[in-house]
C-alpha cells in the first residue's frame, strides 16, 4: 500500500516574515517528493523537516519540480534547489516543468552560476548530472506521469503572468494546489472531490482597509476568503489548507473563521513544516 504526505515547506508570500518562507509544497509518495514551487528558504525547510524526523527523505530526493508561475516568491529558490542538493549528493538532474518563460529562466540561472559550477566540479567529486535541469514548458492537461503520480495543470489567472494550478493524483488520494490566482470558472469542476485542496487566500474583512490601488490589484489576481469559501462549497475537499495567506493584521484563526463563514468543511491555516497524511 502506497503512502503519501503533503509537506508545507513554505506558506508565505513575497513579504519576508520571521516564521514563514515563501511558497513551496511537497507531495511525497513513498518518500519520493514532488515539489510545487520553490520560493526562498524551501531547501532549508527540507533540511529542518528531515532533521526533526517529520520526513524520511532529504534534499537529494528533490528531483521533480512543478512551478505555478514565475513570480520571485515562487521561483527565487531555484538556484538553491539546483546547487545545494547537488553538493549534498544528488546524482540526477532536476526535471522541472513550468509556464512559458521557464526554460529561459533556467538557462540564465545556469549561466549566472557557471563559475560556481566550474569550481565545484573541479574541486569536489560531485555528480556530473546533479546540478543540471531539464526544464519543460507546459500547457493545460496531463503534464507529468510516472509510476507514482499523474500531474495535471489548469491555467490560472494571475494578471499578466502565465500561471497554472496543479492536480496531483496519487494511489491514495488527490491533492490540488491553486498557486496564485483569482477564481477561475473551470477550477471548481476540475478540482471537485479532491482530498486536499491547498489554496491561496486573502482576508475579505481586511481588504476594505487597503489603499484603492492595492484593492484593485488583489481583487484582480488573488482569491478572497469569501470567494474561496464559495469554491470550497462546490469542490468539497476532505481538507482545505490555506497558504500564501494575506492576513493583513488578522490572526490565522480569524482568517479560518472568515472562510468558515461560507464553508462548512474542515479548514486549516497552514504553517511552514506542517505535514498532512493523504
Amino acid at each position: 500500500m502506497s503512502r503519501a504526505q503533503v509537506v508545507i515547506l513554505g506558506s508565505g508570500t513575497p513579504n519576508a516574515e520571521a516564521d514563514r518562507v515563501s511558497a513551496g509544497v511537497a507531495v511525497a509518495v513513498d518518500d519520493q517528493p514532488y515539489l510545487f514551487d520553490c520560493g526562498h528558504g524551501v531547501v532549508q525547510r527540507v533540511v529542518q523537516a528531515h532533521k526533526s524526523g517529520k520526513i524520511a527523505w532529504d534534499t537529494t530526493a528533490l528531483t521533480r519540480l512543478f512551478v505555478t508561475h514565475l513570480h520571485a516568491d515562487h521561483s527565487v529558490g531555484l538556484p538553491d534547489l539546483l546547487f545545494t542538493p547537488w553538493i549534498h549528493g544528488r546524482e540526477e538532474a532536476l526535471l522541472a516543468v513550468g509556464p512559458p518563460g521557464f526554460k529561459r529562466m533556467a538557462r540564465h540561472i545556469l549561466l549566472a552560476y557557471e563559475e560556481n559550477i566550474r569550481e565545484h566540479r573541479a574541486a569536489h567529486p560531485s555528480s556530473e548530472q546533479g546540478y543540471k535541469i531539464d526544464a519543460r514548458e507546459i500547457q493545460d492537461g496531463l503534464c507529468y506521469q510516472d509510476e507514482r503520480i499523474e500531474a495535471h495543470s489548469l491555467p490560472a489567472d494571475h494578471g499578466g503572468l502565465a500561471a497554472f494550478s496543479y492536480k496531483v493524483v496519487t494511489p491514495v488520494g488527490t491533492v490540488v494546489i491553486s498557486g496564485d490566482t483569482k477564481p477561475v470558472a473551470a477550477f471548481a469542476d476540475w478540482a471537485r472531490g479532491c482530498d486536499i485542496l491547498i489554496h491561496e487566500v486573502y482576508s475579505s474583512a481586511q481588504f476594505a482597509n487597503l489603499p484603492r490601488d492595492w484593492q484593485r490589484y488583489h481583487s484582480r489576481v488573488h482569491t478572497s476568503a469569501a470567494e474561496l469559501a464559495a469554491l470550497a462549497q462546490v469542490i468539497r475537499p476532505r481538507l482545505l489548507l490555506l497558504y500564501h495567506q494575506l492576513f493583513w493584521g488578522l490572526r490565522p484563526d480569524e482568517l479560518v473563521a472568515e472562510v468558515a463563514d461560507g464553508y462548512d468543511g474542515r479548514v486549516v491555516s497552514a504553517n511552514d513544516l506542517d505535514v498532512f497524511d493523504l
